[in-house]
């Protein structure tokens, strides 16, 4: 987990009242050689069950290869017509975002693609943000595959929406990232718990042996 501004939390998978899960849709796996043609993302308030959610279509210099609409149902017709410059569409996502704390499934790529397009537009973003592979890895780490397709067929999540377009998997996300992320939080405040608990011991026990004998002891 990076962060990039402070959250207020030891926590390493931050779960604040408020935060923002997103998904990219892209043309390829470079930020360098390839553009984002979809973003999405939940706004998610922690202690409800009610998000607002964020949905753009981004109409890319290059069109979209084959097997880029293949993999997501994102065609050229559809960025031609209801897709967004990419500025349009970055101004719209920081709107949404604000200074909350981020989640994507695999970080790195999306913020990678996230970051060179607000570099390219002349901006920062300095959200603080999570992975939800990594929690997900580290909550259980005896599944024999992370990706979030496995993940998602292993716990029943939203198997009959699109995979590959970016609300589906936002919403897959949110509950891996959710559920994830308290588990690994609780069993690690428990070991801190513990720690702590041996510490006041090994002092106490250290403090009661300096301790001066009295001299009917001592006799």
């Amino acid at each position: 987990t990076r962060k990039t501004r402070s959250t207020g939390s030891i926590e390493r998978f931050p779960l604040p009242a408020q935060f923002i899960v997103l998904d990219l849709e892209t043309t390829g796996l470079s930020p360098y050689k390839h553009e984002i043609i979809e973003i999405g993302a939940i706004r998610v308030n922690r202690d409800s069950d009610h998000h607002e959610s964020f949905q753009i279509l981004v109409r890319p210099d290059v069109p979209i290869p084959r097997h880029i609409t293949k993999l997501t149902g994102i065609t050229q017709q559809m960025v031609d017509q209801e897709g967004k410059l990419l500025i349009e569409s970055m101004a719209a996502f920081m709107d949404f975002i604000g200074d909350l704390h981020l989640v994507a499934f695999n970080a790195s790529f999306d913020m990678g693609f996230l970051n060179k397009a607000a570099n390219d537009l002349g901006f920062a973003i300095e959200n603080s943000y999570s992975c939800a592979l990594e929690a997900s890895r580290a909550a259980w780490p005896d599944l024999p595959s992370h990706s979030l397709a496995n993940l998602s067929k292993s716990f029943d999540l939203f198997q009959n929406e699109e995979s590959h377009r970016s609300i589906c998997d936002c919403k897959r996300a949110m509950i891996l990232y959710t559920v994830a992320a308290k588990s690994v939080n609780d069993e690690e405040e428990a070991i801190r718990a513990r720690r702590a608990q041996i510490r006041r011991e090994r002092y106490a026990a250290t403090v009661k042996s300096k301790r001066p004998r009295s001299k009917a002891s001592a006799d």
